[in-house]
């Protein structure tokens, strides 16, 4: 094992919310045959930009720590001699940054331009290359942010042809890394009666879950208006909406009220801890990702694979990529959502089909070979 780290990672670790999870398995998968340096944040966002805060509370959650990893959690919002520090002391021949937040970019230049410097090599993990939320102001930040990166990744081939042509980069600095599992706590095979027991579900409901933050993009709305015509079909339905909303939830009360859905919908709207998130994926049927725009991959997908669960994706971004079945690719609508929604929940079968999909693209998405691809991709730019 080399004394000096190869690689110094720049991201965010729990209990540090959003591509937190992402970043622990990289860590983890890098540090198995490597000594790592980790720089992540201990303050991400002011409170106003992020609702509920960018960090969750949680007294059963425990860290895994890392062998082969040095972390350091230095990184402040607030704080420009955070990023200086960061970028005078990292200590890995190549720095990889992940970048998904324009709101960062000012810390990410400032640790990068002093990366440069001293003659580190950069590799940027580009979560969103298109922001959610798009902007001249965020398209400008993107665009210096991306002026530092020797190579990037992203994580399908669709991204790979974006990136290029929106920032004008090589195709062959560009390298696709799908986005791996997520598990954010070790997974106890609770039984899905159990789950429903601790979530005061009844056994006999057919259950669709929305998982994650509420936000415009992910295409809540549509996924409850399709509810209206669902349950005219299927009666036992339920939705279970387990996240927080971005912005306020009036919008979507409205949309249950006006089709006296209140009978058909439970709601968590809250950040969901981790040692809770089984609890919700073991309890459902069907995983809906209803997104009416959305530019990679997701988390909620990579998140849903390891519990084998059935899953239902709009056909935008690099959602098709966790399922294998055409039947489980719906247009961003609520006509065809209510359409394929209400077929699977009649259709044991094909609801079983797309659970064994699920779990063949789990091995598929493993950890061991991204890691290897990215140690690949660090190595080769020494």
């Amino acid at each position: 094992m080399e004394d000096k780290p190869r690689v110094t990672l720049i991201g965010t670790l729990p209990p540090i919310k959003g591509i937190s999870p992402y970043c622990h398995e990289l860590l983890k998968s890098l540090s198995v045959k490597n000594k790592v340096e980790f720089i992540g944040f201990k303050k991400l966002y002011p409170d106003f930009l992020y609702p509920g805060g960018d960090r969750f509370k949680d007294k059963d959650f425990k860290q895994i720590k890392f062998k082969n990893a040095e972390i350091r959690n230095i990184l402040t919002y607030y704080n420009p001699f955070s990023w200086l520090w960061a970028g005078l002391t990292a200590k890995g021949g190549v720095v990889h940054a992940q970048w998904w937040s324009h709101v960062l970019a000012p810390a990410y230049i400032t640790m990068l331009s002093i990366a440069k410097l001293r003659k580190k090599k950069i590799i940027l993990t580009v979560h969103n290359v298109v922001p959610h939320e798009s902007t001249a102001i965020n398209r400008l930040l993107n665009a210096s942010v991306m002026y530092f990166g020797d190579r990037f990744i992203v994580h399908n081939k669709n991204n790979r042809e974006e990136l290029s042509k929106r920032y004008d980069i090589a195709k062959e600095k560009i390298t696709v890394i799908p986005h791996g599992i997520l598990i954010p706590v070790p997974i106890k095979g609770i039984k899905k009666s159990d789950a429903r027991r601790y979530l005061n579900i009844q056994d006999d409901k057919k259950v669709i879950l929305f998982f994650g933050n509420i936000r415009e993009y992910k295409g809540l709305d549509d996924l409850i208006n399709a509810m209206a015509d669902i349950v005219k079909e299927v009666p036992e339905a339920l939705l279970v909406i387990a996240g927080k909303p971005w912005k306020k939830w009036d919008k979507y009360e409205k949309i249950i009220c006006k089709n006296n859905l209140e009978n058909y919908i439970y709601k968590k709207l809250d950040f969901i801890k981790p040692t809770e998130v089984e609890y919700y994926f073991q309890s459902c049927d069907l995983v809906v990702l209803p997104y009416k725009y959305f530019d990679s991959q997701t988390g909620v997908g990579a998140l849903a694979l390891p519990f084998k669960k059935a899953l239902l994706v709009t056909d935008v971004g690099g959602l098709t990529d966790f399922v294998k079945d055409e039947g489980a690719i719906v247009k961003p609508n609520s006509k065809d959502l209510s359409k394929k929604i209400t077929k699977l929940l009649k259709d044991k079968k094909a609801l079983d089909k797309l659970s064994d999909d699920s779990k063949f693209i789990a091995e598929e998405y493993i950890w061991d070979e991204i890691s290897a691809k990215t140690n690949k991709l660090c190595v080769g730019l020494k």
